[in-house]
């Protein structure tokens, strides 16, 4: 459903007293989730069940990639007004709100326009912009019926992404602690935007790592790290995905007013009381002025904000500096970057590769590990050359780096150009390598060189099967 940047927001370790149920999904509205709860065991897994179930109900009511949820039956003119979920009537009614609260940056009356956008980045040609503009300003100015169906002739779709996940998250939240209720502390998080409630054990807040907003790295650790106490996070930005047309990449948020793609806008990572708000805040300010969306943000009781602009200068709300964990030093900046590709594989059958990406010298001895996807050591056998360097000694630890597989998309990640050890590592040539392998399907191994000094030009490698495109580039900034 909502496709965000994907920017994340991790737990830092705090010293548990005593181990909490986790939970890690992937496909969960189309994103990762991942889910922690402390104290009341009991009841932990079926507070899990019932946050997961809560997540799919509200999924088939609210989700515009679904032509049977009641929002897509409700922009289709086949189901009335007065039919409509509670939750649809609800998410819609915040969105004319946070409409009217921002001045029209935020709305979620584009869906049509939208889908014009995936049409054009399905036929590589871009739309004509006078007649998108006149559109956008018709769509703000369309009264919305009480009762009754909409109109499919006046074009008034509405697409939710901008709040929904939010709203989504909360009531997840709500019914865990229903089924839960002697739970001190609970963690959801759905494609990086979360919730947190209560605390974790041995901590009186949850300490949250925030990634750089203009630079989401699969394998980074953040650049700031804030404390929250039964408060949400969330964040949006440009860069994770957009509409590619010929050569230009499009961002995916629409200016409401243009119906056209932003440019140059900033991105933003905003701290509330609840998931609704900071999803929609963090929406809004992305299209709003940079000073605009701050003062927006400081009216807002609990509200805190880091807009972090185009060229990446940062501004924070007033209570952002409040929220940072104190003494906590920003991670070094990567020396490289790594674009990998996991392909689509339009089979029967399709299980989600087993990779890893590592670090070696020229001659095969490894330098660093950098990303594992896979959680049983019985498959991630199955990458032999990563299996060798890293899993067949020590299976336990290389378990401990896992992530969940992942769906097919793009990915980045970076090196800090320092050894498993932490140690620096001297100019010279080393190789990337990546190795994917699939249940049901094939396996692949590739090798790219590169020097680590002085160079600056990227070097990139198709794949074949598992793999997709590869790019290596430096970080220059």
């Amino acid at each position: 459903m909502c496709r965000g940047i994907g920017l994340w927001l991790a737990l830092a370790s705090c010293g548990l007293a005593a181990a909490p149920v986790q939970v890690q999904r992937e496909g969960v509205l189309g994103t990762s989730f991942e889910m922690r709860i402390d104290g009341d065991g009991t009841r932990a897994s079926r507070a899990v069940d019932a946050a997961l179930h809560e997540i799919a109900r509200l999924e088939s009511q609210l989700s515009t990639w679904r032509g049977d949820s009641a929002l897509s039956r409700y922009n289709d003119g086949h189901l009335p007004a007065e039919r409509l979920p509670e939750a649809v009537v609800e998410v819609l009614a915040r969105c004319e709100h946070w409409r009217a609260e921002t001045n029209g940056a935020f709305s979620c009356r584009l869906g049509a326009l939208i889908a014009q956008w995936r049409q054009a980045d399905a036929d590589d040609r871009l739309p004509e912009r006078a007649g998108l503009r006149r559109q956008a300003r018709a769509l703000a100015t369309l009264p919305v019926p009480a009762k009754g169906a909409l109109d499919p002739a006046l074009g008034l779709r509405f697409d939710v992404d901008g709040i929904a996940k939010g709203y989504i998250l909360d009531r997840a939240l709500a019914s865990a602690r229903r089924t839960a209720p002697k739970a001190t502390g609970i963690r959801i998080d759905i494609g990086g935007d979360a919730v947190y409630w209560g605390r974790p054990e041995g901590s009186d807040v949850w300490h949250v790592d925030v990634a750089d907003p203009k630079r989401p790295i699969d394998n980074q650790p953040g650049v700031a790290r804030v404390r929250l106490a039964s408060q949400a996070i969330a964040a949006s930005g440009h860069h994770s995905r957009g509409y590619t047309i010929g050569r230009r990449q499009l961002s995916h948020i629409l200016d409401p007013q243009e119906g056209w793609p932003l440019s140059y806008a900033p991105a933003a990572t905003v701290i509330a009381r609840d998931a609704a708000t900071a999803d929609a805040l963090a929406t809004a300010l992305t299209v709003m002025p940079i000073r605009d969306g701050i003062a927006l943000v400081d009216r807002i009781e609990g509200a805190a904000a880091l807009v972090v602009s185009d060229a990446g200068i940062p501004f924070a709300s007033a209570r952002w500096p409040a929220a940072l964990d104190a003494g906590v030093v920003s991670a070094p900046r990567a020396s490289v970057l790594i674009d990998y590709e996991i392909p689509v594989n339009a089979v029967d059958r399709y299980r989600k590769p087993y990779l890893a990406v590592w670090i070696e010298h020229e001659d095969g001895r490894a330098v660093r590990q950098l990303h594992v996807l896979g959680d049983r050591s019985r498959w991630l056998s199955e990458l032999p050359r990563w299996w060798r360097h890293y899993g067949r000694n020590d299976p336990a630890g290389a378990l401990g780096i896992a992530r969940p597989t992942r769906a097919p998309g793009q990915y980045t990640l970076a090196w800090d150009g320092r050894d498993d050890r932490g140690q620096a590592m001297p100019a010279g040539r080393y190789v990337l390598r990546v190795e994917a392998a699939r249940e049901h399907g094939g396996h692949e191994d590739i090798a790219l060189p590169f020097p680590l000094g002085d160079a600056t030009a990227p070097l990139q490698h198709q794949g074949q099967t598992e793999i997709g495109r590869l790019v290596l580039r430096y970080d220059k900034t």
